[in-house]
């Protein structure tokens, strides 16, 4: 069992809903996963998966481009004291375009921030909600045929290297030849 600190759910629920208020603006999917998904009483973290608006804007004088609205929100949240970069063991931070971890500051909650798009949401579900166990009898299942599971991606590579999406949480548990699970039997 890990030493990782853990939360009980009604500490973590108060900021999800602090959270949500920011982020629903700024996107057009959103779905709290993890510990929280699959109902635990305890949670190490809070997990959102979310597929950003995006904004065309004029960037410089002769630049339009898209801009991502959620990843601005949650810079400002980083500026405003509500979320702090977390430090992983070596003392970094793990804050790129698809993955952003932090922590409420108030709460001392992790916080763990997933973006995804339309091709890769189903996947990017399941693998977030988790837990590892599963992931693993997926990643094992999908191996044993031939295929390769890449959760951050559309879906499979079957045997001759072609990709297969997944087009909902439930195919991905039919792509790899597993019974679909809801996330409270996920174990």
């Amino acid at each position: 069992m890990s030493d990782k600190p853990r939360f009980h759910r009604a500490a973590a629920l108060p900021v999800v809903r602090e959270l949500l208020k920011h982020l629903e603006p700024v996107t057009d999917r959103l779905i709290v996963a993890g510990s929280l998904r699959r109902k635990k009483l305890e949670v190490g973290d809070i997990e959102f998966v979310f597929i950003p608006k995006r904004e065309e804007r004029q960037l410089d004088l002769v630049t339009v481009g898209k801009v991502d609205l959620a990843a601005e929100v949650i810079e400002r949240l980083v500026t405003g004291g509500v979320l702090a970069k977390r430090e992983n063991v070596n003392g970094g931070t793990a804050w790129g375009d698809k993955n952003k971890l932090a922590v409420h500051v108030t709460s001392g909650i992790p916080v763990d921030l997933f973006f995804a798009t339309e091709d890769n949401w189903w996947n990017y579900l399941v693998c977030r909600t988790g837990p590892k166990e599963c992931n693993a009898r997926i990643a094992t299942a999908a191996q044993a045929k031939g295929w390769k599971w890449q959760p951050y991606k559309k879906g499979f590579t079957d045997g001759q290297g072609r990709l297969v999406r997944a087009t909902s949480e439930r195919h991905v548990f039919e792509l790899a030849g597993l019974p679909y699970q809801d996330p409270c039997e996920r174990a």
